[in-house]
Formats: C-alpha cells, sequence, structure tokens
C-alpha cells in the first residue's frame, strides 16, 4: 500500500493541506484563511480541522503516516521553531513540530516554504532529474531553495537559500529584514507595484502593471526591465557561486515572464562566467501552486523508517 502524508502550505493569507501520497498523487486537499488571531493553538487547531477533512476524503484503509510542513520562516534542521515571519508575527517563536507531534502522534518535518517548493520542482516538476538547481520565488517577497547533488540546502540555521535577501543595492530602498536594497525590493511582486506607481502609474497589483506592459506603456515596460536587469546581477552571482544546471522561478509575479525573462537572460550573460551562464537554464515553474504542497510531503515521506 502507498504510504500517504499530509502536506501544509502555511501562507500570510491562506492556510492549505492535502493528502499526498508516495507516487505524488494529490488524493484530497483543503484550505482555510490563515488564523490571525489566536496565535499558536489557533494555528494548531486549524490544522486539525483541515486534516479531518482531507481524511474525509480518503478510504478508512488509508492512514496518514506524517506529516510535512513548509512555511514562511526561518526553519532550523534541528527542531521545528519557527522565527523570522514578518507576515505572521503571531506565530514568532512558535514550536510548530513539536505541537504538531503532540496533537497528531506522528512524525512531523518542517522546511521553509520556498525550500519546499524547490524540493518539489526536485521531484515531480520543472528540475525532475536535474541534480543542481535553484528555485526562485517571485511573490509578495522573494524567496529562494537551493538543491545539489539532490539534496536541500537548509544550512546550519536554516537560513541557507535565503535568495530575496542578496543585496543589489547597497544605499536601496529598506527591507523588512533591516538591510536596504535586497532584490525583494526591486523583483517581488510588492515592489513591482511600488516602483510603478513611483513612475507615476496607477495600480493595484502586479497584474495591472503587466497588463500596461503588454500593452506597450513605456513606465510599465521601465519597471520590468528595472526589475529584470536586478534580478539578472542576482542570478549571475548564484551561477558564478553553485554552477547549476537549472534555475526555476515560480510565484505569482512569475506570470508577467515574457515582460522580464529578456533583461534577466541578457544580464544573467553580461555577468556570468560563460561557461556556467550557458549551462543554467532558466524555466518557468511546472508547479505553481502546489510545488510547495508536493515539496513538503517529499520531506515527511523521506523520514527514516516511516
Amino acid at each position: 500500500m502507498n504510504k500517504i502524508v499530509l502536506a501544509v502550505d502555511l501562507g500570510g493569507t491562506n492556510l492549505r493541506m492535502a493528502a499526498v501520497s508516495d507516487d505524488g498523487a494529490i488524493l484530497s486537499h483543503a484550505r482555510m484563511p490563515t488564523p490571525r488571531d489566536g496565535g499558536p493553538s489557533a494555528l494548531i487547531d486549524a490544522l486539525e480541522a483541515l486534516a479531518a477533512e482531507c481524511r474525509a476524503g480518503l478510504a478508512e484503509s488509508q492512514k496518514i503516516a506524517a506529516i510535512g510542513i513548509g512555511a514562511p520562516a526561518n526553519v532550523g534542521p534541528q527542531h521545528g521553531i519557527l522565527k523570522n515571519l514578518p507576515n505572521l508575527p503571531q506565530l514568532e517563536g512558535m514550536d510548530l513540530k513539536g505541537g504538531l507531534t503532540e496533537r497528531f502522534q506522528i512524525p512531523v518535518t518542517l522546511e521553509n516554504d520556498a525550500t519546499a517548493a524547490a524540493i518539489g520542482e526536485n521531484w515531480l516538476g520543472a528540475s525532475r532529474n536535474v541534480k543542481d538547481s535553484i528555485m526562485v520565488t517571485l511573490g509578495t517577497g522573494v524567496g529562494g531553495g537551493v538543491i545539489l547533488n539532490n539534496e536541500p540546502i537548509r544550512g546550519i540555521d536554516g537560513t541557507a537559500g535565503k535568495i530575496g535577501h542578496i543585496c543589489v543595492e547597497p544605499d536601496g530602498v529598506p527591507c523588512k529584514c533591516g538591510s536596504h536594497g535586497c532584490i525583494e525590493q526591486y523583483a517581488s511582486a510588492t515592489a513591482l507595484v511600488r516602483m510603478a506607481k513611483e513612475a507615476g502609474l496607477d495600480v493595484a497589483n502586479s497584474f495591472d502593471v503587466y497588463k500596461l506592459a503588454q500593452s506597450g506603456d513605456a513606465a510599465a515596460l521601465s519597471v520590468f526591465e528595472k526589475m529584470g536587469r536586478y534580478l539578472g546581477i542576482t542570478l549571475a552571482g548564484l551561477v558564478n557561486l553553485l554552477n547549476p544546471e537549472m534555475i526555476i522561478i515560480g510565484g505569482g509575479a512569475a506570470a508577467s515572464w515574457d515582460a522580464f525573462i529578456d533583461h534577466v537572460r541578457s544580464e544573467l550573460h553580461a555577468r556570468a562566467f560563460d561557461e556556467p551562464a550557458n549551462r543554467a537554464q532558466i524555466v518557468r515553474s511546472e508547479l505553481p501552486d502546489n510545488a510547495g504542497i508536493l515539496g513538503a510531503a517529499k520531506s515527511a515521506l523521506m523520514i527514516d523508517n516511516l
């Protein structure tokens, strides 16, 4: 019988869960708004409710073996404590792994959400059969996950892959991380809106900026040129450092792909060594909505003796 795990995507807005089999099939799923009040206990209760909904979609003989979670936080490999959650400050310091283990009485794994997305793409998405890859997520912020020799790189403190906080302008726009000029401030969906408004455009979200660019609006096109240039600078440094076979770009802002990708590639080739720059394929995510869910599931499935 296939092993089945519950996989969780903990987002700043939505909380998603799916029952996933060991071949990557999503057997059932559920979602709700992420609890904003009540702190850690409210999150555990919400996850228990989602788990009941997911289990209701399974046969009685199908048992849950483990839980895997992707969270927008620094996650140390030796513990399950959430740190640095600017969009979910009520969960700062929460022992999510311990709380779920106690409530469900099954093993639990915890990954940074972008690392989970990288694992998902490497398992069933764009980078399957690729040993060395980098995942870049362009959403509210910019996230990153690194896979080297088929192993996710987490770092001793769980902060490896923080691509969004690579500095591209030393005295640039202030970032929530406390630094200035991080790529997150120039390539995220939030940054696109800010730069568009600075250029005098009346927009509500990054898709509005994209629609204006598609119509030929010069200011919107300039915003994407700026985004692409800074993202290309970032990727050139990563290519020189890690020599990946593939860079996968996902997240909501990746929907504007054709408006920025030529600028990214131009800057990458202008700044990185020729051989690694020519080798690194830059592709879109093949699992845009489910990369994190499937990566969290894969992490849980890899628990020893599961």
